[in-house]
Order: C-alpha cells, then structure tokens, then sequence
C-alpha cells in the first residue's frame, strides 16, 4: 500500500508521455507550408522552411523524365553538383498512343518518388492538363510530405500554384541562366527565388 504515490506517478508519467508522442505525430502529419508550396520562394512565408535534409546529407532529387534531352542533362548537371539523383525513365511512356497510359506512368513514378522521401523531384515535360485529379492527388501527396516540386519544361502545368515550387526552362544558350545545381539548392532550402527559371546545364 506505501508505494501508492509512486504508481500514481508512475501514471501521469505515462500519461504525458502518450500526450507528447501525440503531439508530435500530430505536428508531423503534414510538412505543408500554408497557402504555399513548398520551397516556393521563401520570401513571402512565415513558416519555417517545409523541408529540411540532415546537414551534411546528400541531397537526393528524383527525376521524372527521359534519358535523353533536356532531362538527361539536367540529370548529368546535378550529379556533377554532387547530387543523388535518381532517373525514372519514362520514354516508353511518351511513345505510348495512350495518353492516359502515358499520364498515369509519370503520376506513378512520382508517387514512388514520394515513397523514398527524396529532397526534390523534378518533373520534365508533363501535361497536366490530363488525369488532372490524378495529377493533383499525387502532387497534394508530395506536398504533405514536405517534398518540393519542380516542373521541367512542362507543357501544361497545374493551377494550383501550390502543388509544384517552380519550373526550370533549361536554356544552355542563355548567358545570365542559372546554373541548374544552383536553381535546386534554392529550390530545396526554401531560398528567394522566381517561379520561372531559366537555367543552364554547363558548368
């Protein structure tokens, strides 16, 4: 019977405990910042940036695209820069007379992109003009994740400006374009930047 002070300490403890773990589920439920997207410009927000990596890590950005042109550039740009990057080639997809068939392998890659809880995912040459439920669910996801979107060249973008960070026009010829690596780190650490970037891919 003495050590009845000590169980019901016993259980606040537990109590506050179960409170916290809470809390912090609660609080990481969504990495979104709001009515933002995430590493839009950081200029506006008062949120703290949505989307963080361990300092020192190296940063992992998922490409949707092709091996070829403009996405196989910016891919052998960014692993020049010291990036991670991971190229889900979707040629066999753009030969596809199915549009639909076409949409939904890119929608998927970027949900597996979702999955491995990259840094950044860039998305070269999509139309979002089609499956634009689909598109939006996907694009929503990574956002909730705290992952930033870039849309490479696209050819219709969404109108919920919220859903993708920025998109990179890559122009090699432009002399005063923003070095692709570059264009990224701002991109991913939540720094000012333009919703339109033209960048280039030479060093």
């Amino acid at each position: 019977m003495g050590r009845g002070p000590d169980m019901g300490n016993g259980i606040i403890l537990k109590v506050a405990v179960g409170v916290c773990c809470a809390l912090a589920v609660f609080a990481l439920a969504s990495c979104a910042p709001k009515n933002a997207a995430v590493g839009d410009t950081g200029s506006s927000s008062t949120d703290a940036p949505a989307h963080v990596d361990s300092p020192g890590e190296t940063q992992t950005v998922a490409i949707v695209g092709s091996a070829n042109g403009a996405d196989g550039l910016v891919e052998e740009a960014l692993d020049a820069d010291g990036y991670k990057v991971v190229l889900t080639p979707v040629t066999d997809a753009d030969s596809m007379t199915d549009t639909d068939a076409a949409t939904a392998a890119r929608i998927q890659a970027v949900r597996d992109a979702v999955g491995r809880n990259v840094s950044l995912i860039v998305i070269g040459e999509a139309d979002m003009a089609h499956q634009t439920k689909q598109w939006r669910e996907v694009l929503q996801a990574a956002r909730s994740a705290g992952i930033p979107v870039v849309l490479l060249n696209p050819v219709e973008a969404p109108d919920d400006a919220t859903l993708f960070a920025a998109t990179f026009i890559v122009n090699d010829r432009m002399m005063d374009a923003t070095p692709v690596g570059e264009a990224a780190r701002r991109v991913i650490e939540d720094e000012p930047h333009e919703r339109d970037i033209v960048v280039t891919t030479l060093h």
